[in-house]
């Protein structure tokens, strides 16, 4: 029947629309995850030149690290060591953060996981590693714990396996390991004295007062 033409012709042409749109849409969501995937790879290839770059900071920084001083050293000669430790640990802290900054844009969680770590060691040098120079040089701590980093993003870039710790990056992190029960247990130990003394006190102020 000639009524049925137009209805055909309207029903071709919703179709028709529907599946333009479709194509469309499709489209546009495949662009739109495109766009996304270049921010991300973007994003990452900033954070592997920001490494690159604070590595290498920090390689050069650690062969300065200073010593500890001897036994009989004079006040003088001490007070000018606190102050050199201070200042270079204070440039480390601030080649640490925008490593920090880039670590945390990796996307994977097991290379981030281990930066962050290296990073962490970097940061307690002179309280955490006490353990990790014990006869050994400071500066083949600090540079072992650097290179395992590099090695890491190395083999991250690489699409490999993380490697192993080397062994300057193990007894580091065994260190900090030690002084982290050894503060736990300070801490534990001062909180068992202020409850014990607070209990003193409360028991002494409800004590009925004396008979003379």
């Amino acid at each position: 029947m000639d009524w049925l033409s137009p209805v055909s012709g309207l029903v071709g042409a919703l179709f028709g629309a529907a599946a333009t749109y479709g194509g469309t849409r499709q489209a546009q969501n495949k662009a739109l995850a495109d766009a996304r995937q270049a921010r991300l790879e973007a994003k990452q290839d900033q954070a592997v030149a920001t490494l690159a770059k604070a590595f290498g900071d920090l390689y050069q920084h650690v062969r300065g690290v200073p010593d500890d001083w001897e036994p009989g050293t004079s006040a003088e000669a001490v007070a000018a060591l606190t102050a050199a430790r201070e200042t270079w640990d204070e440039e480390l802290q601030d080649q640490i953060a925008p490593a920090r900054l880039a670590i945390g844009v990796i996307r994977d969680r097991k290379v981030r996981h281990r930066l962050k770590e290296a990073m962490n060691l970097l940061e307690v040098w002179d309280s955490g590693l006490v353990y990790a120079f014990h006869r050994r040089s400071r500066v083949w701590v600090l540079h072992g714990v650097v290179a395992h980093a590099v090695d890491c993003v190395g083999a991250w870039q690489r699409e490999e396996t993380l490697p192993e710790p080397n062994r300057a990056f193990t007894e580091a992190r065994e260190s900090l390991a030690a002084k982290r029960d050894e503060w736990e247990a300070i801490a534990d130990a001062e909180e068992e004295d202020r409850s014990r003394r607070r209990a003193l006190r409360a028991s002494r102020d409800t004590e009925p007062p004396s008979v003379t």
